[in-house]
């Protein structure tokens, strides 16, 4: 199926150059794509995994379910913030982006497409660094929903690789309160990265999009699921 393409906008960044792209297949499907270095970085499509984080994390939440408090690191296309936002029990949501045309686009080209989420009144956008803020965050967080670049292991800019290593999840950990549960959008399963995760979390599970839709073939993103449990 072919499908045609057309840059909207772009920007140089530290990380490279950021590119917003249009697409419309011959079935007449039609949406955004963000690039950097003309490489693949996010879309309004094949949103299944991202948004499956939020549900997954809070079912496995180890305290109270009422007025929780949630970060989406990472803004994406917005499928997580629009899933953190669906959950019941959410008061607020810490939106963390280091760039702040993601934050541009989203409010401009996917706000019909998701849900216009950031106009949520629950919703703060921090555009920043995820690494700089986790370290500012002190048990401050329910939910932590993490999808920062193509996630561990395939990374587009290298610097966030550092997210995704002990010193970075043991950060993270810090900025979960007790029974916290933290999630992590991954393209394809990544040892490495779990291995990593049982460093820092005692409790630790991979969840396929397979499962998910409960399906013996089909995509292949996981999600990383860990919570901070109390020490005895």
């Amino acid at each position: 199926m072919r499908i045609r393409y057309r840059q909207v906008d772009e920007e140089i960044t530290p990380l490279g150059t950021l590119s917003l792209h249009r697409y419309e297949a011959e079935s007449g499907e039609r949406g955004y794509e963000v690039r950097i270095d003309d490489q693949f970085l996010m879309a309004t499509h094949g949103s299944l995994g991202e948004s499956a984080m939020a549900r997954l994390a809070c079912e496995r939440l180890e305290r109270p379910r009422r007025d929780l408090s949630v970060l989406v690191g990472g803004l994406g296309a917005g499928h997580t913030l629009q899933a953190a936002l669906a959950l019941e029990a959410v008061a607020s949501v810490e939106v963390v982006e280091i760039d702040h045309k993601v934050v541009e686009w989203n409010r401009r080209y996917f706000a019909e497409q998701g849900g216009r989420a950031l106009a949520d009144h629950r919703v703060r956008v921090t555009v920043a660094d995820l690494a700089d803020v986790l370290a500012t965050r002190s048990q401050a967080y329910d939910l932590m929903l993490l999808d920062v670049d193509n996630g561990p292991g395939w990374l587009a800019a290298p610097n966030n690789a550092g997210l995704y290593q002990v010193a970075g999840l043991e950060q993270a950990l810090g900025a979960l309160r007790v029974g916290g549960a933290l999630a992590v959008w991954s393209p394809a399963p990544n040892p490495t990265f779990r291995e990593a995760l049982h460093q820092v979390f005692a409790a630790v599970e991979e969840v396929s999009t397979r499962e998910i839709l409960d399906e013996g073939a089909g995509p292949t993103d996981v999600v990383y699921l860990a919570v901070r449990q109390a020490v005895l």
